[in-house]
């Protein structure tokens, strides 16, 4: 039996999460603009090809910052999932929102503005939900 080396079990690692986040997009119906802006990849041709590497099994090794907005975006999902239920969380991402944070926008024109930090309020933002 071979063992693996730290860099494949990150890829392994990296390749799960970019599929758990295509599984959540394509729940939200993200377009392809929106998941860029969440992930922070400036060409969408990148994404593209990470996806298909990771659609087909293949390893990939995503970028630390990368792994970040997964990360933000995988626990927004399980909050949502948590608060409302995996149903519910396609409607909440995009409806208006009436609470501080959003101003009445919604929690996706917030999540892709490119603003990182944007993102990770969202994440924080129902982590507080979650524990009231």
């Amino acid at each position: 039996m071979g063992t693996l080396s730290a860099g494949s079990e990150g890829a392994n690692r990296d390749s799960a999460c970019l599929h758990a986040f295509g599984n959540i997009a394509e729940h939200w119906d993200l377009t392809v603009p929106e998941q860029c802006k969440l992930l922070g990849v400036d060409q969408a041709g990148v994404l593209h090809d990470w996806m298909v590497q990771a659609q087909a099994g293949d390893d990939v090794s995503l970028p630390e910052d990368v792994m970040e907005g997964i990360g933000c975006v995988l626990s927004i999902y399980a909050s949502l999932v948590i608060l409302l239920n995996h149903d519910r969380s396609k409607g909440w991402v995009r409806a208006p929102n009436r609470a501080p944070l959003f101003g009445g926008r919604s929690a996706m024109s917030l999540m892709a503005s490119g603003n990182r930090k944007d993102l990770e309020d969202v994440a924080r933002y129902l982590l507080s939900e979650r524990y009231r």
